[in-house]
């Protein structure tokens, strides 16, 4: 048997392996314009739901690191500071999902990442062979984007 159809039949138990460590839920939205209260005219951002499911958190990193700027001076008053990668991971099956959306924590092991909302930055994992969808993504601050939970 050559290497591409042992790859092609391992795939999918790759993939199924992948998807058992995938404990948590998360609900993607993305804004498509804004919804006007005719009363107050506060406008808050219309949602659309492009996934729920399962997916996990993952980091990576932690390297001390030492940010500098342009002009050479450090950013964090000369500390040496970890520095840490954030991923979402979803099934491979989970498409359409597009640099900018908004992913909410809706449950977890982790208590402490129930709620916790991420914006997809981008897909760090467009392969041929991939078992999860690994989207590089940045924490949203509590406050941003609170109004966006009805989505």
């Amino acid at each position: 048997m050559d290497a591409k159809a042992m790859l092609d039949r391992a795939l999918p138990r790759m993939r199924a392996n992948a998807e058992r460590l995938m404990t948590d839920s998360f609900t993607v939205t993305r804004s498509q314009g804004e919804i006007v209260d005719p009363d107050t005219g506060v406008s808050t951002p219309k949602l659309v739901q492009v996934y729920k499911g399962k997916g996990k958190v993952q980091t990576s990193g932690g390297v001390a690191s030492q940010a500098n700027t342009a002009s050479g001076e450090s950013s964090n008053v000369g500390g040496i500071v970890p520095v840490w990668t954030l991923y979402l991971h979803f099934p491979v099956s989970a498409t359409g999902m597009q640099p900018g959306d908004m992913a909410a924590c809706d449950s977890s092991a982790d208590s402490d990442l129930v709620g916790r909302k991420f914006r997809l930055v981008n897909l760090q994992s467009e392969k041929t062979y991939a078992t999860a969808r690994r989207w590089n993504v940045q924490e949203i601050p509590k406050n941003e984007g609170d109004d966006a939970d009805d989505g």
